[in-house]
């Protein structure tokens, strides 16, 4: 018997998101679009453990700082965290970063990296032979790049080792492997090429050089409209854009502060399966789809009841610690011009710090006019000893590295400490094998759907792109089965 206003259970969907940083509340905002688009009639309750929303992206706005746990800004050329700001209604306050060029931190010295190498693959000859932090058997291993074949054979294989065999150890080892490591958090010569940067693994297919490969991709985005910067982030903070995205959802209620510590996958006669979730002050609700965007190992703790296979594949993912040190110094106390966006280093030559970021360069307004704000990196893949310090230990640590490189006089004025013990999801080689592995268990569970920085990106504008994708499986989803109900309601 049909409900009173003629819908179907499947056009009544209903949704659970475990997980409420960014690419939860994504999914939450393309449910909606869809279902407005689709005349379905969506109820979606999100679930996030924390009090607050976001999951590292969190803004603390404190005395004339702005600081963030997390990004401090999203890359323009993954357009999808742009696309979701301006959606939301936040286009006028979008900012750019106001810096530019970065430097490479080798034995003490500060050394200017050139334009041409600021990407995973060198773009210009020039800029090989202008590095001052190059020798010259590094240069001229590096200029042979264009020369060096194709790899025969189609075995996975590492980022660093796929640089290292183009480009040479020595460019690969003093800046390409930390370029990378400070995006991901880990060691390149375990990181997946094909699932972090599968474009060069093309472009040397395609080409037979990444040289050739980042020209032809310059050739084809000329005429194009190119971004002021290559960052950009909100006024007052990135936490603009969780909140936004919240205040905006209106068939979605949110709970926060309350974890989710069961799913029961329910089968009733002539039904689709209903997902029964249980939460830590022993409420439940049940819902006909259930969107894990939390992290694998924690997704794998709430399928095990009913998908061990998955739950085992899941619980594989390998992961890392991250953390960082704000400083705040008067500006008379830090002799260097700080022109620029920040630094890098080698791994491990500069002990707990991996880089830092001049945020008051980078973003000025996220502090006072008379002050200098530093964010020191910490830890590497593989070595979390940082976070057995206290914070006063760290940022003591944290000011004695910087002291000699930038000038720096005393102690700051304050300090600030975020940890991640499970940070960075590690990427590892056999990464889409892993991927491979979880749709093939997936493939009982059509109305199960994994998303997150565990899987197909890591950044925010990944996130939400994932978010975005997986709503749009969803809707899809629905479809298909009130078509499959109406073909059986025709055949009755």
């Amino acid at each position: 018997m049909l409900p009173e206003n003629g819908l179907t259970r499947r056009d009544r969907l209903s949704a659970a998101i475990i997980g409420g940083g960014i690419t939860g509340l994504a999914t939450a905002w393309y449910l909606e679009e869809a279902a407005r688009e689709g005349g379905i009639d969506l109820s979606v309750v999100l679930v996030e453990r924390e009090d607050s929303l976001g999951g590292k992206i969190r803004t603390l706005e404190e005395d004339g700082f702005v600081v963030e746990a997390g990004p401090d800004g999203f890359l323009t050329r993954k357009p999808w965290a742009f696309h979701l700001a301006e959606e939301v209604g936040l286009s006028e306050d979008i900012v750019y970063t106001r810096a530019s060029g970065a430097s490479l931190l080798l034995d003490g010295e500060l050394h200017s990296i050139p334009r041409g190498l600021m990407g995973p693959a060198p773009s210009s000859l020039r800029d090989i032979w202008s590095a001052s932090f190059l020798s010259f058997g590094g240069k001229f291993r590096a200029s042979l790049e264009p020369l060096v074949k194709k790899k025969a054979n189609d075995e996975r294989e590492s980022l660093g080792g796929f640089l290292s065999r183009r480009m040479g150890a020595e460019l690969t080892d003093t800046l390409l492997e930390p370029l990378t490591a400070g995006i991901y958090g880990g060691n390149s010569y375990d990181m997946s090429l094909d699932t972090l940067f599968p474009t060069l693994g093309q472009w040397e297919k395609r080409y037979g050089s990444l040289s050739r490969g980042m020209r032809e991709a310059k050739k084809a985005a000329r005429g194009r409209p190119q971004p002021p910067s290559a960052f950009f982030s909100l006024r007052n903070g990135a936490s603009r854009l969780v909140w936004a995205v919240a205040e905006r959802l209106r068939r979605t209620r949110i709970i926060r502060g309350r974890a989710a510590t069961a799913v029961e996958r329910i089968h009733a006669p002539f039904e689709p399966p209903l997902y029964r979730v249980a939460l830590d002050d022993g409420r439940a609700f049940e819902s006909d789809v259930l969107i894990l965007a939390n992290p694998a190992w924690d997704a794998a703790k709430l399928v095990a009841s009913f998908a061990p296979g998955l739950a085992r594949r899941l619980g594989g993912m390998n992961s890392s610690a991250a953390g960082s040190v704000y400083l705040a110094f008067r500006r008379g106390s830090v002799s260097h011009p700080l022109d620029g966006t920040g630094f890098i280093a080698p791994r491990s030559k500069t002990g707990l710090v991996t880089g830092c970021t001049w945020m008051s360069s980078k973003w000025p307004e996220r502090s006072p006019d008379n002050f200098v704000l530093l964010r020191a990196f910490l830890g590497e893949s593989g070595d979390d000893s940082f976070m057995a310090h206290s914070d006063s230990g760290l940022a003591e640590a944290a000011t004695e590295t910087l002291s000699p490189i930038l000038g720096i006089r005393g102690a700051p004025e304050r300090f600030w400490v975020q940890r991640w013990p499970r940070g960075m999801p590690q990427y590892r080689v056999d990464h889409a094998e892993w991927l491979e592995a979880l749709e093939g268990e997936l493939a009982a569970f059509p109305d199960l759907f994994l998303c997150g920085s565990s899987y197909r990106g890591i950044g925010v504008p990944d996130c939400v792109r994932q978010g975005r994708d997986t709503a749009q499986l969803i809707h899809e989803y629905a479809s298909q089965s009130a078509e499959l109900r109406a073909a059986r309601t025709v055949r009755a």
